[in-house]
């Protein structure tokens, strides 16, 4: 079984940990020092307390630990190798090398060379921290990372930058990506490792433009060397799981920018507010029809017949006065129209993605078509079948 292991930051209450300490260091006075200067982090497992380790830094991009401590019933089990392991991911964004006084290491060198530390001078052992990062770990990282803003209406260019930032910042030089409007393409490597190819496929999906920016924000702190590999991951499941608005929320958000944006491309006031309402139940459909798995062909050509039947039903009650037709659906459509796809679709053109931009673009344009499908086959039922007469 995986074993699940945990590893926090201590910032309050560093001194109720000094007994432990004192296993590698009985000189308290020193410990207290380097508590107020230094970072302790605690390796936890099953809610017990397995791992205790000081690190404290330079100015030479050089960091140095100090103290590490694994409880004696639990020496021999990994979670020193295991502390260490993290160290080296959390700091090898702002640090290149780890090092360790051989003095204090006298008791444990076997421990500390299977870690991987090596002469560095008659006082030193030193670990290159880079040395611990796996690689397929960070593609898998960017990947992740450009998966979300992919499913989430992010950019070609926003997704392969993102990518290209996580992978440089943990020291994989070479990457080669190729992006897609629904897939992800990766080859790269390292000096040290062989190139490492993964394809990832992006189904189509709603938009969630808070995850695209959440994401966004966490390669960049990623790529200013904020953020580790380990808190990187935690923070994309984190995102990941960001909620959408609540549905009532998304429904009448759907039908006030129907009715605005059919008042300003023309429609009368009447129209506007007629067009409130087919937003709202059109729009209530395609969540109804999204969350059943009903064909996006289907969800689109319904959407277009439910439009253009509520606009005629709306103009045969004498209260609302003399309505247009081409005034209410101008708006009840706005809810179906895939604004973002389309203008991505002609980002990505411009950018030189033709093909992701083609296929983008061609999306948006069929989704035009199966919306004119269902308003045209219910006027031709009004006009053809019921004579025009409700």
């Amino acid at each position: 079984a995986e074993r699940k292991m945990n590893i926090r930051q201590v910032t309050d209450g560093k001194e109720d940990y000094i007994e432990l300490l004192r296993a590698g260091d009985p000189d308290e006075s020193r410990i207290r020092k380097l508590l107020e200067k230094g970072e302790l982090f605690l390796l936890e497992e099953h809610g017990k307390l397995r791992t205790l380790c000081i690190v404290i830094f330079s100015e030479e991009k050089k960091c140095e630990i100090k103290n590490i401590v694994t409880i004696k019933k639990d020496q021999g089990k990994g979670y020193g190798r295991y502390m260490i392991h993290y160290i080296c991911e959390h700091y090898c964004a702002q640090y290149d090398w780890v090092y360790m006084k051989k003095e204090r290491c006298l008791d444990i060198m076997e421990f500390c060379e299977k870690c991987g530390f090596s002469d560095e001078d008659e006082k030193y052992l030193k670990k290159e921290l880079m040395s611990e990062i796996d690689t397929k770990r960070v593609i898998n990282l960017a990947m992740e990372a450009g998966r979300m803003l992919l499913k989430n209406g992010g950019e070609i260019f926003r997704v392969e930058e993102t990518m290209m930032r996580i992978c440089h910042r943990f020291g994989v030089k070479y990457v080669d990506l190729f992006t897609l409007s629904h897939g992800l393409f990766i080859c790269a490597g390292t000096d040290k490792e062989k190139l490492y190819t993964k394809v990832k496929q992006v189904p189509l999906s709603s938009t969630h433009l808070g995850i695209v920016a959440e994401v966004n924000d966490l390669s960049r702190e990623i790529a200013a060397g904020h953020v580790g590999i380990e808190e990187a991951w935690k923070k994309l499941k984190q995102i990941n799981k960001m909620p959408t608005k609540r549905i009532s929320y998304q429904i009448a958000a759907a039908g006030l920018s129907a009715g605005g944006l059919g008042y300003l491309l023309g429609g009368t006031p009447m129209e506007a507010f007629v067009a409130i309402f087919v937003g709202c139940v059109v729009f209530a459909w395609s969540l109804f029809a999204g969350k059943h798995g009903i064909s996006k062909i289907l969800v689109h050509i319904v959407g277009g017949i439910i439009i253009a039947s509520m606009a005629l039903a709306a103009m045969q009650i004498p209260a609302f006065g003399n309505l247009r037709m081409e005034g209410i659906v101008t708006g009840g459509i706005m809810p179906l129209v895939p604004g973002l796809a389309f203008v991505n679709a002609i980002r990505d053109l411009a950018d030189s993605d033709y093909l992701a931009g083609t296929v983008k673009m061609i999306d948006a344009v069929m989704v035009f078509v199966y919306i004119a499908i269902g308003v045209g086959a219910a006027l031709t039922v009004y006009h053809h079948v019921l004579g025009g007469v409700l």
